[in-house]
């Protein structure tokens, strides 16, 4: 221990010589080699779970040498965790990192998030590494992100207005009133309604605040169509959504007809099959841009219409024109795709739709497609629990019933077993009605599917109470 006194002692002296001769003694960051300095700075705002939530943070080589492998990183002191994705960090990733010229300084905005208010505004440390720094005090920098604070609710409201005149603003005489107006937000457990007033004014009080609210419409007076919904609305405290004006139209229905005729009532899979269908325009005023969209649940089951066939109607040209009062008769032509004969039936379905309007009509045409049979098994029920599904004791032994396309003329008789289970054997694929024999009363609807392997829908299942 005695060799090192003395040299400590005698930098002591110089140190203090140096200082009664007027000559400072450079400080150890002033030392050789480089020298990483940081800043950060958080942008100011009402910040949210889920945000976004911009930083800037620059680094500087002070010193005179090249700072190399620089690597960032950020590490939360107190409060919930601020996640700084790694892609954010761009150079400053901590596999290999970057150099910093002597004298360079860069700027990197990144984006941190936070997924919760409980513990308050979060502070995060942000520091910057490097190989042989001379001075490691000035390396890291501390800011606090502003959250909204915990609690805080806000407010949501607006107009619901009916568009008569079409020119794109709320008019005397277009307020909606008793509309029903539906919202639900982030971390909600359930959505919370309100109806609109006499003046088509809503105003919903006291939601928890969150970055992304919905807001629906329902049972809209005198046939308006509003938005779908409007998604995402911001709530964060600042009442910024309290004057939301909401556009509701004219539905297309109003003015625009469609039939669909089909030229045959039964097909076999691989036939043509043609398909009338008829547009009216039955407004005074001409419609433009108009669309036929066909098959819009995707089954597979329909006519394979190839789209050159539509003409102006095509969903790709969009293009179709109707003057006011006329009619337009389309002619198209397809296959019958082999899917239809595991289901028994095929057909168009087409909506009618246009770029400047919004609920246009939609009708179908049906035909069977015989041939393939299948077992049709389910269970006969009556809901001793008011739970509103079968369970277990609740099917009916020995009941006896019918099977018929038209629910009159029985195609077919079937006894449950003593869980209620009852079979109809290879039943021609296709749409059937099933009735219980006796005192029993069907409750909803009696439909049965038939359908065969392996797009068979499962079993079917009939509710019933006694009379």
């Amino acid at each position: 221990m005695g060799r090192f006194a003395r040299p400590a002692r005698v930098a002591c002296v110089l140190t203090a010589a140096l200082t009664i001769i007027g000559i400072t003694a450079a400080p150890a960051s002033a030392d050789p080699g480089p020298n990483l300095k940081v800043t950060a700075t958080v942008q100011q705002g009402r910040w949210l779970p889920g945000d976004d939530i911009p930083v800037d943070f620059t680094v500087t080589n002070i010193g005179d040498a090249t700072a190399n492998h620089v690597s960032g990183a950020a590490e939360t002191v107190s409060g919930p965790y601020f996640y700084v994705p790694e892609k954010e960090w761009g150079d400053l990733r901590a596999n290999g990192g970057t150099s910093f010229a002597p004298g360079e300084s860069r700027t990197y905005h990144l984006h941190g998030s936070v997924n919760s208010l409980t513990e308050g505004g979060p502070l995060v440390e942000f520091t910057a590494y490097g190989e042989l720094d001379v001075d490691g005090t000035d390396n890291s920098a501390r800011v606090t992100v502003p959250l909204v604070p915990a609690g805080t609710t806000d407010r949501m409201g607006g107009h619901l207005y009916g568009d008569r005149d079409r020119d794109g603003k709320p008019s005397p005489g277009e307020d909606l009133a008793g509309a029903e107006v539906h919202t639900i937000g982030i971390g909600m457990s359930h959505e919370v309604v309100t109806t609109t007033d006499a003046a088509g004014r809503f105003m919903f009080e006291g939601l928890p605040v969150s970055r992304d609210f919905t807001l629906y419409f329902s049972k809209v007076p005198d046939g308006w169509v509003p938005p779908s919904s409007l998604a995402p609305l911001r709530l964060d405290g600042s009442g910024a959504n309290t004057a939301l004006e909401v556009k509701a139209v004219r539905p297309l229905t109003d003015v625009l007809t469609e039939t669909i005729t089909l030229d045959k009532t039964s097909y076999a899979v691989g036939q043509t099959g043609t398909a009338t269908v008829t547009l009216t325009n039955t407004g005074t005023e001409p419609l433009t841009g108009l669309y036929a969209g066909c098959d819009p649940a995707g089954s597979g089951l329909e006519l394979q219409v190839p789209d050159d066939q539509w003409g102006d109607f095509s969903p790709l040209r969009q293009t179709g024109a109707l003057a006011a009062g006329a009619r337009v008769v389309l002619k198209v032509s397809g296959k019958v795709p082999e899917a239809s004969a595991f289901v028994g039936r095929t057909g168009l379905g087409c909506y009618l739709d246009g770029k400047a309007y919004v609920s246009g009509p939609y009708t179908s045409a049906q035909a069977k497609v015989p041939g393939k049979k299948a077992d049709a098994k389910g269970q006969v029920w009556t809901d001793k629990n008011g739970n509103g599904r079968p369970d277990a004791g609740e099917g009916l032994a020995k009941v006896k019933v019918t099977l018929s396309e038209d629910g009159t003329h029985v195609l077919s008789l079937a006894l449950t077993d003593a869980n209620g289970f009852a079979t109809f054997p290879q039943v021609g694929v296709g749409e059937y009605r099933i009735r219980p024999v006796g005192s029993w009363t069907t409750i909803g609807d009696s439909t049965v599917y038939v359908v065969a392997p392996p797009y068979d829908y499962g079993d079917w299942s009939l509710q019933v109470t006694a009379r």
